[in-house]
């Protein structure tokens, strides 16, 4: 049975409304499915196990906010000093 928006308690309509990004009105009707999530190429599993073995996988934000900063600020001070 597929349920209509107006049958849903007001936790679930909230969190269907924030999936979908609009509001239901009273007569939607309600389904789900799942679907199957396929496994990542083997190009990005190899960057994810490197990544790992390194230990980057566990980089706070901040920390990768640092690091992005570091190499911009490095290309930056380059480009300013041509012919070395």
């Amino acid at each position: 049975m597929i349920p209509l928006a107006k049958d849903l308690s007001t936790e679930q309509k909230l969190a269907i409304e924030g999936l979908l990004g609009r509001s239901l009105s009273e007569d939607d009707k309600v389904s789900m499915r799942t679907l199957p999530v396929s496994p990542p190429p083997e190009w990005l599993q190899d960057i994810q196990q490197e990544a790992r073995r390194n230990g980057l996988d566990a980089l706070t934000m901040q920390e990768i906010a640092a690091g992005i900063a570091a190499a911009r600020r490095d290309r930056r001070e380059r480009s300013q000093r041509p012919g070395e």
